[in-house]
């Protein structure tokens, strides 16, 4: 049985049901916040899908995304593992998801574990863009037929539906509205704006639009399937424990910005 660095990473990722990942050199890399690397020296990097699509709950008023536990929390259970896994004092392995010292998108394009949506979203080939990007950076040298060969950005096939879909994504607002539902300070026009839409976190439109979205396949991780919450209200946060509410997506916003974006539940 193989069992060099790399092989050993691919059997985890098996047994954790991640399908899509590419080994690159970390030369392939680029690095956004040097800061987060500091003294590290990875050569390696391992870009990797996570799906989370469990389910269209039409009647949500959250995005798709905060409808499970807060996905940070499912990706540090998985470097936990990961670490267990390789045992390893010989080389050094970090886990990122969302704050990785590299651009993550442009890795895994490079990967080319997907393409590059209108809505700057990744698509992949079976899990659309219903994914989170992972990325592991290490010191290991893996061998040289075990990296991917990098190819070129593609792009989606552009029928612009996304953008008719979106006032930001059509140039016609400075913000869009997964971004300002989000903000702590809102004005009162820009309050008028999230209680006037139906999912008051988050947002999905320029996905459900997407004609590269269809038939989109259900994530085979169980963490997204535990403990769904896909209608928010204000009787279930103020019911939440503090720790119950920092598994939350929205919970790094603090309970007062998703009370405010729930303040008026009346929409058809």
């Amino acid at each position: 049985m193989n069992n060099t660095i790399y092989s050993r990473i691919c059997r985890f990722f098996n047994d954790e049901h991640i399908e899509y990942y590419a080994a690159l050199p970390f030369c392939e890399c680029e690095i956004i916040n040097p800061k987060r690397i500091g003294n590290f020296k990875p050569q390696s990097a391992v870009a990797f899908l996570i799906p989370y699509y469990t389910a269209s709950y039409d009647e949500r008023n959250v995005s798709l995304y905060s409808v499970s536990r807060d996905y940070h929390l499912y990706a540090k259970e998985l470097e936990t593992r990961l670490l267990q896994h390789l045992d390893s004092t010989q080389h050094t392995f970090r886990l990122f998801c969302d704050s990785s010292p590299i651009n993550e998108r442009a890795l895994t394009l490079k990967a080319g574990l997907g393409v590059m949506g209108k809505n700057h979203l990744i698509i992949n080939e079976k899990y659309k863009s219903y994914v989170f990007i992972g990325t592991i950076l290490t010191c290991a040298v893996f061998q040289e037929d075990e990296y991917t060969v990098p190819v070129e950005e593609k792009g989606c096939i552009s029928c612009g539906k996304c953008q008719k879909s979106c006032e930001f994504l059509r140039g016609e607002s400075e913000i869009c509205l997964s971004q300002l539902n989000q903000q702590k300070n809102v004005t009162g026009e820009q309050l008028k704006t999230i209680l006037s839409q139906k999912i008051r976190w988050g947002c999905d439109t320029c996905q459900q639009v997407c004609p590269m979205n269809i038939d989109v396949c259900k994530t085979p991780i169980p963490f997204f399937y535990e403990d769904t919450i896909p209608v928010v209200s204000k009787d279930i946060i103020n019911s939440m424990s503090e720790e119950a509410f920092r598994q939350r997506a929205y919970s790094w916003r603090g309970k007062n910005t998703i009370l405010r974006n729930l303040s008026q539940v009346e929409y058809d």
